[in-house]
């Protein structure tokens, strides 16, 4: 009887033991491993990108950029556009801004070869409808979020302003990120008053972070604070590197294409930002075709995001 009683203990106290590993191995533990390289961005770097940071800000002196983390299985990891890159090949990123409030501009862009990433204004009525079509091209997707720029220029309706609480923040950067579920992260729409203040940027960061998803500072001004707010908060980043079409001339964007090339050869990748203007469209198409030829590749942003990750620089 005390040999059956002692028995069926053990094996109860078994039984709790293996339920308890169950659990643990099942249930799943939060947060991802620490990137914990610092970064120094040398004089020399920032020599080699056209539209620098001026001299004396944080990013064009060599400043130490603080660690950040970046989680395992990210929201932005599930919705990116997989490319699988050639280590022979230089890194190109394209980004066109302002899509969405043109319906057949928009159509030109998504025709053009993918992948390249469009961000979608999030007032326009027909954008949702086009970004989905624009991922199932193979282009990916960003949310181009108005804000505040220098004078009185419009940036459009919900727009971040210096005015704003951080919640309020929060609130209009959630609400313009619900309308497109493969949004991977968010870039500014004007926002050079906007995002020169990194104290404004941290909740747009923090909302980011929220999701699972990236920031990707166009540097509309010389003292743009985006990767630095990307950085506190513990989300990875990207930068501009050119404007194509500050000049929408097919003759000054085929020049911004051959700096995008030489900034690409120089460090390995480069960013550029453009618009759906007709001489983009037409410059862009054809000059995608040719980038093989010349030991280019054209990749998602999101790939120059995960270069970043590995790298432990947020702001490469």
């Amino acid at each position: 009887m005390i040999g059956r009683l002692q028995f069926g203990m053990v094996a109860s106290g078994l039984a709790a033991c293996l339920l308890v590993a169950a659990l643990y191995l099942t249930v799943p533990r939060a947060g991802g491993p620490d990137v914990l390289q610092h970064v120094r961005i040398s004089a020399v770097d920032a020599a080699l990108e056209p539209n620098a940071p001026a001299a004396g800000s944080s990013l064009a002196t060599g400043t130490v950029v603080p660690r950040f983390k970046s989680a395992i299985d990210a929201e932005w990891e599930r919705r990116a556009v997989p490319a699988a890159t050639d280590d022979k090949r230089f890194l190109v990123a394209v980004v066109l801004d302002d899509v969405g409030l043109d319906r057949a501009r928009a159509q030109r862009a998504i025709a053009l070869p993918a992948p390249l990433t469009l961000a979608f204004m999030p007032y326009g009525r027909d954008a949702p409808a086009l970004a989905v079509i624009a991922r199932q091209r193979g282009h990916e997707v960003l949310l181009h979020m108005p804000m505040q720029p220098v004078g009185n220029q419009d940036p459009g309706p919900q727009a971040l302003t210096v005015d704003l609480a951080p919640a309020e923040i929060r609130a209009r950067v959630g609400a313009a990120l619900d309308r497109f579920g493969d949004a991977v992260g968010l870039n500014n729409h004007m926002g050079s008053r906007f995002t020169a203040e990194r104290r404004l940027l941290v909740p747009v960061a923090e909302e980011l972070a929220a999701r699972g998803l990236f920031l990707v500072d166009s540097r509309t001004t010389p003292n743009a604070q985006g990767a630095h707010a990307a950085e506190e908060v513990g989300i990875p980043s990207a930068l501009r590197d050119v404007f194509l079409d500050n000049e929408a001339k097919p003759e000054a964007i085929r020049a911004r294409l051959v700096e995008l090339e030489r900034i690409a050869r120089a460090r390995g990748h480069a960013v550029a930002i453009g618009h759906p203007y007709d001489a983009t469209l037409a410059v862009l198409a054809a000059w995608l075709p040719g980038l093989g030829e010349r030991g280019f590749q054209a990749v998602p942003i999101s790939t120059v995001v995960r270069r970043n990750v590995a790298r432990g620089a947020a702001t490469r």
